[in-house]
């Protein structure tokens, strides 16, 4: 499992190579394979991402920094955290920044994250944030204040376009098919294109495979193909 798993990975790589998933390839699987519990890959997608480039730690930074920011989730971050960190090559090759050091208080985001989820969600956000104001307002403080408006809303390291696709490579393993719809809907809605959409979602399905996923069948795609 584990060759199978590696071989992909190598495989994703080279098929990346000189196109539009060339500095995103290496994100979506990061992000499928810590959704999956298999942290370990993620050390395996960074070491392949910078094969070609040992001794550019500039380079060896940027995907570091990529990675780190779409692996969030605990417990599963965890496990991806740990493997990943064994395999830096260096000292040099390592990144410490931080992107949001300077909120002092994360309500200040609410405004821009209820923005992100508009283009998202469209006609379904209100009533969404409806049901949780009346029902548990606490999940409307996750979800507003510091998953959308903390995170998926700043688009310093990823763009809103990758960022779907990362949610999307996030959500396919759990087979959660209501929140996969509505962010394929969003890769559409942020810019992105159906070639995108359909790259991180097969690369997702691909990657839970290496593992073995069962009782899962694999048709979203056809019963949510994003509308506009």
């Amino acid at each position: 499992m584990d060759q199978a798993a590696k071989q992909y990975i190598a495989s994703l790589h080279n098929q990346s190579t000189g196109t539009d998933l060339e500095d995103t390839w290496y994100c979506i699987a990061a992000c499928s394979f810590a959704a999956s519990n298999k942290g370990c890959y993620v050390a395996d997608v960074f070491t392949e991402a910078i094969s070609s480039r040992q001794e550019d730690h500039e380079y060896h930074r940027h995907v570091l920094k990529r990675i780190k920011g779409i692996i969030y989730g605990i417990p599963r971050v965890i496990n991806a955290f740990r493997a990943l960190v064994k395999v830096i090559p260096s000292p040099e090759s390592n990144e410490t920044s931080t992107i949001r050091n300077h909120i002092k208080a994360p309500a200040d985001t609410d405004e821009r994250g209820i923005e992100y989820m508009r283009n998202i969600f469209r006609a379904d956000l209100d009533p969404f944030l409806g049901t949780m104001d009346k029902y548990w307002p606490d999940l409307r403080t996750l979800v507003v204040t510091y998953i959308y408006g903390y995170y998926q809303s700043d688009t310093s390291v990823l763009d809103s376009i990758t960022t779907s696709q990362l949610n999307i490579a996030t959500l396919v393993p759990m087979d959660v098919a209501a929140e996969v719809a509505w962010h394929m809907r969003g890769t559409i809605r942020n810019g992105g294109t159906e070639d995108q959409l359909k790259a991180a979602y097969d690369i997702a399905l691909t990657a839970w495979d290496t593992h073995g996923r069962s009782g899962y069948q694999p048709t979203l795609w056809l019963k949510y193909k994003p509308r506009p």
